[in-house]
């Protein structure tokens, strides 16, 4: 029986990685980290609409690819790189958002929501990496 090299599970990690931005990360950044969940979790509301399925999806994968990330590294910078995902997510929202039907204004106003709060977490993520490939590779916060 093989055993595992990461020494915690994908859950734990997750759950780790929730737990220091919401607990270790200075307020300011507390309260970045919540606005971020809430947004993408608002998802959840608009389920029945594709943009909000393709949303959701693509916050599952990049949670799952920092759990993986963080149980070979912990708590690095590149841990926001996984939101690259939402590049691709993002630029199709836009593209849709002139289709889609104009009387439903909670929606719209959510699409535009996740969409800039999206694109402003991507340029913190940008400065990240920045960081982590000029050298800041030690973990920086710790549970």
């Amino acid at each position: 029986m093989k055993t595992n090299i990461f020494k915690i599970s994908v859950l734990r990690s997750i759950f780790e990685i929730f737990g220091i931005s919401f607990v270790r990360f200075r307020p300011m950044q507390k309260i970045w980290v919540m606005w971020l969940v809430a947004v993408n979790s608002a998802s959840l509301l608009f389920i029945g609409h594709i943009e909000a399925q393709i949303a959701l999806g693509a916050v599952g994968v990049a949670v799952l690819a920092q759990a993986l990330i963080y149980q070979r590294k912990r708590f690095i910078r590149l841990l926001g790189g996984t939101h690259i995902i939402w590049m691709p997510m993002l630029a199709w929202i836009v593209l849709r958002l002139e289709t889609l039907p104009t009387g439903q204004s909670a929606f719209h106003v959510w699409l535009i929501t996740l969409i800039a709060t999206n694109l402003i977490s991507l340029a913190i993520d940008a400065l990240d990496f920045t960081r982590f490939i000029l050298g800041e590779r030690k973990p920086h916060y710790a549970w």
